[in-house]
């Protein structure tokens, strides 16, 4: 009689148009991302923006097709900047969530510990924000892609950008942790090639997250440095720059350091003109059609100019969605191949995928700060020139040499 009944229930709600898809069914439609991110803390500005080009990539995409025919869906949780944090929710967005790829963090710890879970679970991952050169070398493992142009191409291409000019006396302040050291490593080594008689006069290294930088600013200044290189950035490079005017070092010393949006930004018209820095991707200097239609609609949307994180983050997706498209496949092990050299459209134009390292050649863009009159809240890079990452990344060979074997 149960079973009589359960037929007779089906057939009358078949009938009246009940039907209920389960969980199952409906959980097969969707392919998940998961998001590691920092969404708090000194991260929290990132993640605003990142979250803003998520959003419209998500609605972009899904409006087209999805991934395959199957709407996408992405699922973020906060690692606070947090190495052990990143890894468990890594876990739990691969295991508890079921997603089938991952996008990574804004600190470069936490990336390192994202990236082992990748290898792991064997999920790709893409580091848009997260840049420390290491994930490429030492930490390399098959299933990590960057789309930022990461610590070595950075460190080494504003000292190429720095060796055109007259400066033999350097300064250094960084925040003593993987970003600060593989950067200022690279920018040394390439220093001293370039420019025999160039001297590192002072380096200070306060600890991840200071904000309080009045005790190393007359360490800095002691030492007169025509020019001090920095791999502070966020609110921490704000902080240092707003601090150190009432000392007067920006009228002995030049500042090259990460002049993104955000910080121009948060900075404001406080910001000193022409200072020598460099942004990853700033949507003012990069001249693409692409770039061009991405600005239009995001300033549409979210009444603000986008963010380099924002572009980044974007870039990413898009790389993920051409290896998806053209492999026709959600499989990490086959899209790992096809990713592998393969070329995309990025809004900063014909972009490609290093097989050796799984670095895109993705270059910084340097300049000096100036005032402009499309933008009376905040200073921009004035002059802007890209260093191709061709220029300033590892040659492949050497890259190889430094990942496990």
């Amino acid at each position: 009689m149960k079973r009589v009944g359960k037929l007779v229930l089906l057939a009358l709600m078949a009938a009246a148009g009940l039907w209920m898809v389960s969980p199952v069914l409906a959980q097969d439609n969707v392919v998940k991302i998961g998001w590691v991110a920092d969404m708090s803390g000194i991260g929290a500005t990132f993640y605003k923006s990142q979250k803003n080009a998520v959003d419209m990539f998500v609605e972009e995409t899904n409006a087209a097709g999805g991934f395959l025919g199957k709407k996408i869906e992405v699922i973020a949780r906060d690692a606070a900047l947090k190495p052990d944090v990143g890894a468990n929710l890594a876990r739990e967005l691969i295991l508890s969530e079921k997603c089938e790829f991952l996008i990574g963090p804004t600190s470069s710890a936490v990336a390192l510990a994202v990236s082992k879970v990748s290898n792991e679970f064997k999920k790709i991952v893409f580091f848009h924000t997260s840049n420390a050169e290491s994930i490429t070398t030492t930490d390399f493992q098959p299933y990590m892609f960057q789309v930022v142009p990461n610590t070595g191409i950075e460190g080494r291409g504003y000292i190429l950008y720095l060796a055109q000019k007259p400066y033999t006396k350097y300064g250094y302040i960084g925040y003593d942790y993987a970003y600060g050291h593989t950067q200022f490593d690279a920018a040394k080594a390439l220093l001293n090639k370039l420019n025999p008689k160039a001297e590192i006069v002072v380096e200070v290294w306060p600890k991840q997250g200071e904000t309080n930088f009045s005790s190393y600013i007359p360490t800095l200044m002691a030492k007169n440095p025509e020019v001090i290189f920095s791999s502070l950035w966020g609110g921490g490079l704000a902080s240092f720059i707003k601090q150190a005017l009432p000392f007067g070092l920006f009228k002995k010393s030049t500042l090259t350091a990460l002049y993104d949006l955000d910080l121009l930004r948060g900075v404001g018209q406080e910001m000193p003109e022409g200072l020598l820095g460099y942004a990853r991707c700033p949507f003012y200097g990069v001249n693409t059609p692409q770039m061009a239609a991405f600005v239009k609609k995001y300033t549409e949307k979210y009444k603000e100019e986008p963010a380099d994180w924002a572009i980044m983050i974007y870039d990413g997706l898009l790389a993920l969605k051409k290896a998806v498209d053209t492999a026709k496949t959600l499989n990490s092990d086959t899209l790992v191949k096809t990713l592998e050299g393969m070329t995309w459209t990025s809004l900063r134009g014909e972009r490609y995928i290093r097989a050796e390292d799984h670095m895109a050649n993705v270059g910084i863009y340097v300049g000096t700060t100036a005032k402009d009159p499309k933008y009376k809240d905040f200073l921009i890079l004035k002059d802007v020139v890209e260093v191709p990452a061709e220029k300033a990344w590892l040659p492949a060979d050497e890259a190889k040499k430094l990942q496990p074997k």
